[in-house]
């Protein structure tokens, strides 16, 4: 059946949160993160930014927003890296080079963790320092 169908469904049923389906802005939760000097595995060229994670029909859905851009589109952030790289077609500027997909998912790993576990907190909410 049509994922769109299924979830216009659940929604009417009263079954989702209609926020769960769509999100819209007051359902994100973000923290901020930057480089650490030193730090090699840093997944990113931006030396800092903002992860983001909200509900997607149903699932944790984990984004970065790097601060060096006027970009007005988050970065999906995913360890399936087929639908990552799907979810973000034509977004080439976010991550640092990498050699094989297994270094690119070592180095994002730990950032989908951390997004991951904002969607813990209540929507709204602003993490400033590194409690996640």
């Amino acid at each position: 059946m049509n994922g769109a169908l299924v979830a216009g469904l659940l929604m009417t049923a009263g079954a989702v949160p209609a926020g769960d389906i769509f999100p819209e802005a007051g359902d994100f939760r973000f923290q901020k993160i930057h480089r650490a000097a030193g730090e090699v595995e840093w997944p990113f060229l931006a030396k800092g930014g903002m992860l983001g994670c909200t509900k997607v029909l149903g699932n944790r859905a984990v984004y970065f927003i790097p601060d060096e851009t006027d970009m007005n589109r988050a970065f999906n952030l995913d360890m399936n890296v087929f639908a990552m790289s799907i979810v973000n077609l034509g977004m080439n500027d976010i991550l640092a080079p990498y050699d094989t997909v297994e270094q690119l998912v070592h180095r994002i790993a730990p950032f989908v963790t951390m997004g991951q576990r904002l969607c813990d907190q209540d929507p709204g909410t602003f993490v400033t320092g590194p409690e996640l």
